[in-house]
């Protein structure tokens, strides 16, 4: 993914998480109305842009709420106070 590739794929992520966030989504409003465009955020960190999203995060700041509720879950489940079922 080239650079102009991720800032194109962090402005429709951007967009999409704010378009949720102005009609009153709550993060698992937002956790599941991202699902669809999830593969576009994992091929982000998969390139290696990860600290792009932290970067801009005043630019983008759906995207970076997003990022942090995920970063947030992913915690929680790796120091097991969130239970996942196997």
């Amino acid at each position: 993914m080239t650079k102009t590739e991720m800032l194109e794929t962090m402005k429709r992520l951007d967009a999409h998480a704010n378009a949720l966030l102005l009609i009153g989504a709550s993060d698992i409003d937002l956790l599941g109305g991202m699902f669809d465009v999830m593969p576009d955020f994992k091929a982000l960190l998969d390139a290696g842009y990860g600290e792009e999203i932290e970067r801009n995060a005043g630019r983008f700041p759906g995207l970076h709420r997003y990022a942090v509720m995920l970063s947030n879950i992913a915690e929680g489940i790796a120091d097991g106070s969130i239970r996942v079922p196997r």
